[in-house]
């Protein structure tokens, strides 16, 4: 699964979960418009300063700017470095590089199909969200962040940490070994009762929306208490529309899959292997973490007023609603068959 997998690890926070899949054997390309952020990155084997950059201090803006002036080398590095059928951009959706390199990279990646002579082509994202206590500017960039991601048409799963779930360095580590042990599952797992193999991983990982990922000892794998584990995962929390596309797991333990799909929603499909050390049941396709993106919209607008006032700001666009009080409105570019320039137009106004 290592061969098939690559990851662009973006801006700092992308760079330290990016280290912990190097660790694993994945390929890993690190962009940066730090230099010295690069430079805390230890025998990383591929990493790219985006040139002209000097950090982005959660400018938004600014890190949309250096990507579309250098775009055509850092296209050249991911096709030189990513010879895999899938890849994830690793990116803070509250700070500046990642947050505003992040969507609209990922938007590129997918119209200009550079992975398609390698495999699918499918991009996704692997993305945090702040914590309550970061700073306003952390949670306006990631309510924008996601406004973005949500338009994005043909991309793969979101993976969402959520950093109110604990220490991030904690989370990063999990979340990795989660995932590792997922894409794992069809060379670890065997049984006489059914096998998952990669193309089921590879579509449950495909498609569009939240995916979540839980594991449970086997001597604690219930039905109950892997819906618990999914309750309390490191993600943001499901909603409770019930919207899911799949569910692969490998049971070991008492797990009623039909009692999960009462409780989680009915997947247009179920993957569905045994094994004796732990249960590892993956959803995806299921809806934004919308309840979640509220709380960060509601913190982002708390001090409005008083930052307004400060810095004299005209309002901008969110998703639904009008966030980034700090930035001016920005005009969406159209998605009919959009050419690059259309395209870095989106998300630069």
């Amino acid at each position: 699964m290592k061969s098939r997998i690559g990851f662009i690890a973006i801006g700092q926070a992308g760079g330290n979960i990016g280290k912990l899949f190097e660790g694993k054997g994945y390929s890993v390309l690190y962009l940066n418009t730090s230099q010295e952020d690069l430079q805390t990155l230890k025998n990383a084997k591929y990493m790219y300063h985006i040139a002209g950059g000097e950090g982005c201090n959660k400018d938004r803006d600014k890190a949309k700017k250096l990507v579309a002036e250098d775009f055509e080398s850092i296209a050249r590095e991911i096709r030189e470095k990513m010879d895999v059928s899938m890849v994830f951009c690793i990116f803070a959706s509250g700070g500046g590089t990642g947050s505003g390199c992040g969507p609209m990279l990922i938007d590129l990646l997918l119209e200009e199909g550079l992975l398609g002579e390698r495999g699918t082509g499918a991009v996704g994202a692997i993305t945090v969200i702040p914590n309550e206590k970061e700073s306003p500017k952390a949670h306006i960039n990631s309510y924008e962040c996601f406004s973005e991601l949500a338009r994005i048409e043909g991309m793969a799963a979101t993976m969402v940490i959520d950093n109110a779930k604990g220490d991030k360095l904690v989370l990063n580590q999990r979340f990795v070994d989660l995932f590792h042990d997922f894409v794992e599952i069809p060379r670890r797992h065997k049984a006489e009762r059914g096998n998952i193999d990669w193309a089921e991983i590879e579509e449950t990982l495909k498609a569009k929306g939240m995916l979540v990922i839980t594991e449970v000892q086997a001597k604690e794998s219930s039905t109950a208490a892997v819906l618990e584990s999914l309750r309390k995962s490191i993600f943001a929390p499901m909603e409770a529309d019930r919207v899911i596309k799949y569910i692969a797991v490998s049971i070991a333990g008492s797990v009623d899959v039909d009692a999960m799909r009462k409780e989680v929603g009915i997947p247009l499909d179920v993957f569905a292997t045994y094994n004796d050390k732990a249960t590892i049941c993956c959803i995806s396709g299921l809806s934004y973490p919308k309840a979640r993106l509220d709380a960060v919209y509601d913190k982002a607008v708390e001090h409005q007023e008083q930052i307004i006032k400060n810095l004299q700001a005209t309002s901008g666009f969110g998703m639904k609603k009008d966030v980034n009080f700090l930035a001016s409105t920005k005009q969406a570019a159209s998605r009919e068959k959009p050419s690059r320039r259309d395209l870095m137009k989106k998300y630069m106004g």
